[in-house]
C-alpha cells in the first residue's frame, strides 16, 4: 500500500469514528430535549438530522417511550 493510501485510509477511519460519536451525541441532544419538553418525533429529527427510525430506537435505548401518551 502506498504511503499516501496509507494516510487517507487512516483518515477515513478517524472520520469514520468521528461520525459515529457525533450520531450519539445527536440521540443524547434528542433524548434532553424530549425530557425538557420537545415530546414530538418529527421535530426532534428536523433539529437533530436523525431520522424518525433512528430517533425512536435512541429514545428507548434511553429509558423513554415515545408513543406512551399518558401523563407523565
Amino acid at each position: 500500500m502506498s504511503e499516501q493510501r496509507e494516510k487517507l485510509t487512516h483518515r477515513a477511519e478517524e472520520l469514520r469514528d468521528q461520525r459515529a460519536s457525533v450520531a450519539d451525541q445527536l440521540k443524547d441532544v434528542a433524548a434532553e430535549l424530549w425530557r425538557d419538553g420537545l415530546e414530538n418525533v418529527r421535530e426532534l429529527g428536523r433539529l437533530t438530522g436523525l431520522s424518525r427510525t433512528t430517533l425512536y430506537a435512541a429514545l428507548r435505548e434511553r429509558g423513554i417511550e415515545p408513543t406512551d401518551r399518558t401523563d407523565r
